[in-house]
């Protein structure tokens, strides 16, 4: 108990004194694990606005879910890249 009361003592002093850099680092990182996380909305999202105006409902069903998938795989992409490359947001600066 007096070891991990020592730890979260030394962990709230670290957080507390932190460089100002930090926060873009934890904003990049935290846009990308959003990212990659929300990712598979984009399909039920795209299937939804390609059957809401279609008059051929098998076309935009289909139509939908390639599009859905192509842009899940664009954020899933994405959000990896920022969640590779947020510790260089430190370095820039």
């Amino acid at each position: 108990m007096k070891r991990m009361l020592s730890f979260l003592l030394v962990l709230a002093v670290c957080a507390v004194t932190t460089p100002s850099f930090a926060g873009a680092v934890a904003e990049k990182f935290k846009g990308g694990v959003k990212s990659v996380v929300m990712s598979p909305v984009q399909v039920s999202d795209k299937l939804m606005e390609e059957t809401k105006n279609a008059k051929f409902y098998p076309f935009a069903f289909a139509g939908g879910l390639l599009k859905g998938v192509f842009y899940m795989g664009k954020d899933i992409v994405t959000g990896f890249v920022d969640i590779v490359t947020s510790p260089l947001e430190a370095v820039k600066k």
